[in-house]
Formats: C-alpha cells, sequence, structure tokens
C-alpha cells in the first residue's frame, strides 16, 4: 500500500512567518506548491489515498479570513483524484474551533478512524489548552478525555494493525536544534502525549505514529512503535529563500513501513515491525 501526505501548508499572508528575523514559512510559494503536489501525486498510480496533518492556513486571527483561507486551501486539493483525510493544526483553530472545521469538511467530528487493505487508520484531533486567541504563542494543546475514551474503544474493535496520524507529536523530543522550538519544547508535543502512548502500546496494534507541527523530519521509537515527524510544505529549511517543497510518500506492509519525504529537505526512513502473526 502507498499513501501520500501534505502537512503546514500555512496558506495565508505573505508577509508573515517570521521568527529571530528570519522569515521560515514562505507563504508566497505555498499555492504553486500545493498545485505542483496535487499534479505530482495524480500521477502516481500507486497511490490510495492522502493524508493532510494540519496547519493548512495561517491564520490571521479574523473568523472571516481564515474560513475564506481553509476554503481556498481545499479547492486547491479539489483535482485529486484519491481521497483526502485532513486533521487541523494549531493554525487551523485560532480562530475557528474542532467542529467548525469538521462542519466545512463535512465530517461528523475531527477525530475517527478508517480501514484500507489489511490496516486501520486513526486520525487524532486535540484541544487548545490556553488563550491561543489573543497569545500567538500559547498553542499548547492535549488530547481531551472524551477523544481518550473514543480511541480506547476504536482500539478495541479492531483486529488489524493501525497507524495514527496526529498534528502535535507524541514522542519525547527534546528539540535540540529545532528552529521552532528548541527554547519551546512544550509547545511542539501534546502535554499528555505519555498517557496517549500507554493507550497505543497497551492495544498491541499500533505500528506506526506519523505527525507534522515541528517543521522537521525525525523518526523516534517508543516501545517499538516508530514516530515519524515530517517538515513543512514551505519550510525555509536553509534561511536561504528555497521552501523545502515537502511531501511525503509512504509505503506499507506488514512487515514493514518505508517513510520518504521529497522535496529540498528529504528524507528515508525504515522500520521493520516486530510484531506477532495473531495480529493479522
Amino acid at each position: 500500500m502507498r499513501f501520500a501526505i501534505i502537512n503546514d501548508v500555512h496558506l495565508g499572508p505573505l508577509d508573515v512567518g517570521y521568527k529571530n528575523g528570519v522569515q521560515r514559512k514562505l507563504m508566497g510559494q505555498a499555492e504553486q506548491l500545493i498545485l505542483k503536489f496535487v499534479k505530482k501525486i495524480n500521477t502516481d498510480k500507486r497511490l490510495v489515498f492522502v493524508v493532510n496533518l494540519g496547519d493548512s492556513i495561517e491564520d490571521v486571527n479574523s473568523r472571516e479570513i481564515d474560513i475564506r483561507t481553509y476554503k481556498k486551501f481545499l479547492s486547491l486539493l479539489s483535482p485529486l483524484k484519491i481521497p483526502i483525510h485532513h486533521l487541523i493544526g494549531n493554525h487551523d483553530v485560532r480562530t475557528l474551533n474542532p467542529e467548525e472545521v469538521a462542519k466545512i469538511l463535512k465530517y461528523k467530528q475531527m477525530y475517527y478512524s478508517f480501514d484500507y487493505g489489511l490496516f486501520h487508520f486513526i486520525a487524532l484531533s486535540f484541544v487548545m489548552t490556553e488563550d491561543y486567541t489573543h497569545n500567538l504563542s500559547a498553542i499548547s494543546a492535549k488530547i481531551p478525555d472524551n477523544q481518550i475514551d473514543w480511541l480506547k474503544i476504536d482500539l478495541s474493535k479492531t483486529n488489524k494493525p493501525t497507524i495514527v496520524f496526529s498534528h502535535y507529536g507524541l514522542a519525547d523530543d527534546d528539540m535540540k536544534g529545532n528552529f521552532w522550538f528548541e527554547k519551546d519544547p512544550y509547545h511542539a508535543m501534546l502535554s499528555n502525549r505519555k498517557q496517549i502512548r500507554h493507550i497505543l502500546e497497551k492495544s498491541g496494534r499500533v505500528r506506526a505514529v506519523i505527525s507534522a507541527h515541528q517543521h522537521w523530519n525525525k523518526m523516534l521509537i517508543h516501545q517499538g512503535i516508530p514516530y515519524f515527524t515530517l517538515t513543512s510544505l514551505i519550510e525555509n529549511t536553509n534561511n536561504d529563500g528555497l521552501a523545502s517543497k515537502a511531501h511525503t510518500v509512504v509505503d506499507l506492509d506488514i512487515k514493514k513501513i518505508i517513510v520518504k519525504v521529497k522535496g529540498n529537505d528529504p528524507a528515508r526512513f525504515e522500520y521493520a515491525f516486530k510484531t506477532t502473526s495473531e495480529v493479522y
């Protein structure tokens, strides 16, 4: 099975995305890079679906503008010939809540699961735990109790190996060398990630977790589960004005997962599953 991932597109104003005097999010390139992504995905006949890991827009703290930008993002992806599954990121819900984004997408809610072939897939959502509306840096988040209950039930109902998607990181990473979060690691990961990891580990079903948000490529292992983090489509990785142009292709079978990040900041990760046959 092969599927693709796009994340941290940050479609929005051209004059933001700065930190420490450097424009690290090259919003001016976002629209064209989305269109190129769609064209490339449509040429790969092996791909079965796309996952969008969130931060689709660069919010401007205006509901009307954010809604309009989010709908524009969806329209840019509309020529895709295969299904796409959306997650939210923190920038998507500064002025909108997850329920409002779900309504735009015609989803029941922003956490859900689906099956494809031999595998089960879970998309997680979150709630903000700080006053993000008034403070752009206040992006702490967690998985709420009702979703935790849903996650336990969902995992108990499947007998298939499972891949989990999350915008925020679920692995413990010290963020050393990360442009965005080295001095602010608390905002890079879900605050209750250890609790969530325990649920994933206890289920015996979860084979891998894939997340975004941190704008770099990484693989970490917790209790035999690989946690992959993928860089942003428009990250100015080398501070040279050249966007990463990143999208990811995942090749998956019952024995292993191969994660290939394409573009100007490429990466390749491979992990052989350590499983027992009765799971399948």
